[in-house]
């Protein structure tokens, strides 16, 4: 991905960059991708994986998230040639020893099996090395989530061990959880592997 590192006006993210890759851009969300948002997170079968979107998910839900997401650097991702947005991406930093981040991610249904959320978590686990300075990056996934769980193994993190997870829309379920630390990166990038 290259960076522009443009300012967007208007926009309240802490990501200031837009990042290009071969088939999706990323840029920090602005209050016009609320509807957008709110159309592609009404699909119970979305918001059920996540842990912090409510359901049923509303206009108003959109646009507070897109105002009040907190330090949570935040991107939408849109396809590159239409400017399409197909879902969001995002880095939360943790508190505790070491400077971690935890990954999030969900891509719109007419957009599924396209390989964009792949790009999109490529571009955000190298935002958050690099632009970020985390030393460490952790995601996690429902065990009922293959597709999550396929891109995660694809961005190269390692498997840490089962859970529970309490998520909004679906109660306390059962996840998955992984991490990937900045040594283990560089190697992935240098070898081409990422």
């Amino acid at each position: 991905m290259t960076e522009d590192m443009t300012e967007r006006p208007g926009l309240t993210a802490p990501a200031k960059r837009t990042m290009v890759g071969p088939r999706v851009r990323l840029r920090p969300p602005s209050i016009d991708d609320a509807p957008t948002i709110a159309k592609l997170l009404g699909d119970y079968d979305i918001a059920r994986m996540l842990s912090r979107v409510p359901w049923p998910y509303t206009l108003a839900d959109a646009e507070y998230f897109i105002r009040e997401h907190g330090d949570e650097t935040v991107f939408a991702i849109c396809l590159k040639k239409s400017d399409t947005l197909v879902g969001l991406c995002g880095l939360q930093t943790c508190d505790g020893p070491g400077k971690k981040g935890e990954l999030g991610f969900w891509i719109g249904r007419p957009y599924w099996g396209n390989g964009y959320a792949t790009e999109a978590a490529h571009a955000a686990i190298d935002y958050g090395f690099t632009a970020l300075g985390l030393d460490e990056i952790e995601v996690s996934c429902r065990v009922i989530n293959e597709a999550s769980r396929r891109v995660i193994w694809k961005c190269g993190f390692h498997f840490r061990g089962n859970g529970m997870t309490d998520t909004v829309a679906a109660g306390r379920v059962a996840s998955e959880h992984f991490s990937l630390d900045k040594s283990c990166w560089k190697s992935l990038k240098a070898w081409g592997g990422v």
